[in-house]
């Protein structure tokens, strides 16, 4: 074993049938922690990234190592990339990063115009401020959608926008629009709002930066076959900035679940997908290229955003989210392994937000999900320092016991 992946096991028996368990102080120790920095120090996930690429690659050879036969899937994507911004009123220099995607036009020469509120009414070329920060929100929504028709019909030439993140930086919201806005929507980090608002009536000059291009984003799946059902463990890989918080306690979590699994007899498929940020597109290209059918599956258990990232709750007044979300089929289960490390149930449905939805959708009634949202979630400073590892390490020990006695003890 690699020393990411070393952890120590105790043999058990459920049912008559021996059991590889994590003993949690050799767990602790086993480097979920490292697993999460070797993660962060990739640099940014964007899909069709260099940090992405460099993911796929060392998830493909800790499978291999592990046993399991892998293969990447390319997920085309339409994308910008090296994307930034500036605006520039006098000697204010405001950095700004584009909500997906600009038009192509903005991205060939910079928006001269007075500043001015979206609120006010329609006149001259301008470029409009959303004077208050917007609702917080992981996806970009109808009601976000408003204020850019609104700045498009008062003429417009770009919007410039915060989301209320209470580490007062950079947010942006998960793009499920599949074309280009009509005029650019540029972030901004909610601090700059006051200098911005005190700048309204002046003449600014905003910048995009960016290619607007055609890349690929990736899966990377895992199988093992085996006798019975199918155990498929699924987490997302990519989001807008390193996403230490955001991705690393998923793909730590889905690393120690291959690890115990390739013990056992069952047929197993991990799975990770690629283009979350961007239409959620590398889990439905697997639904349709490669996952199981409904039939097939024993249980499948995704690891989503934010698991265990509580550490900055106090700091920033903010309670995080951590989210159980089961079927009828999967509640009762569910609730008894994970209900004290992942305190709010939600049933899920084909509508539940993120790719538990998704999953659900496509029929599979084994599913058991996890997910959160922290204070620095979608922020350039997530790096990783949210995560509470030994509430980390207490949902990994909780899903071991969910498949070890749950789903393989009672197929035994």
């Amino acid at each position: 074993m690699t020393e990411d992946l070393a952890w120590g096991v105790t043999r058990r028996t459920v049912l008559g049938a021996p059991l590889l368990l994590a003993t949690p102080a050799l767990a602790t120790e086993s480097g979920l922690e490292k697993i999460v920095a070797k993660y962060v120090s990739f640099g940014e996930h964007r899909a069709g990234t260099a940090g992405e690429r460099k993911t796929i690659r060392w998830l493909d050879q800790r499978l291999k190592r592990l046993g399991y036969e892998t293969e990447t899937q390319q997920v085309p994507i339409q994308t910008l990339l090296a994307p930034g911004g500036t605006l520039i009123s006098g000697a204010q220099r405001i950095p700004m990063f584009p909500q997906w995607l600009p038009p192509a036009a903005a991205l060939e020469r910079p928006i001269s115009a007075p500043l001015v509120a979206l609120d006010a009414p329609a006149g001259p070329v301008s470029v409009r401020l959303l004077t208050a920060p917007a609702t917080l929100q992981a996806n970009w929504g109808p009601a976000l959608s408003a204020h850019v028709e609104e700045a498009s019909a008062k003429g417009a030439a770009a919007l410039v926008m915060a989301i209320n993140d209470p580490s007062d930086d950079l947010f942006v919201c998960n793009q499920h629009h599949p074309e280009p806005f009509p005029i650019p929507v540029m972030l901004v980090a909610r601090r700059y709002l006051v200098a911005l608002n005190a700048e309204l009536g002046r003449a600014v000059q905003l910048r995009v930066l960016g290619r607007l291009g055609k890349a690929h984003a990736l899966n990377i799946l895992g199988r093992k076959t085996g006798v019975g059902p199918m155990i498929v463990i699924s987490t997302p890989l990519t989001g807008w900035f390193h996403c230490g918080g955001e991705r690393g306690p998923g793909i730590a979590l889905w690393l120690r679940m291959a690890t115990m699994l390739a013990h056992q007899k069952q047929p197993v498929l991990m799975l990770g997908t690629g283009s979350h940020e961007i239409g959620h597109l590398g889990m439905e290209h697997a639904l349709a290229h490669g996952a199981p059918k409904p039939e097939e599956v024993g249980m499948w258990v995704h690891f989503g955003a934010s698991l265990g990232a509580t550490r900055l709750d106090q700091r920033y007044a903010f309670k995080t989210g951590q989210y159980l979300v089961g079927t009828a089929d999967t509640t009762k289960l569910a609730r008894a392994h994970l209900g004290d490390v992942m305190p709010t149930y939600v049933p899920g449905d084909s509508k539940t937000l993120g790719e538990a939805g998704q999953v659900i959708g496509a029929g599979h009634r084994r599913f058991i999900g996890m997910s959160g949202q922290f204070p620095t979630f979608h922020t350039p400073l997530d790096k990783g320092d949210a995560i509470d590892f030994g509430q980390l390490e207490r949902i990994a020990v909780a899903s071991e016991a969910l498949l070890m006695r749950g789903v393989i003890g009672q197929e035994s």
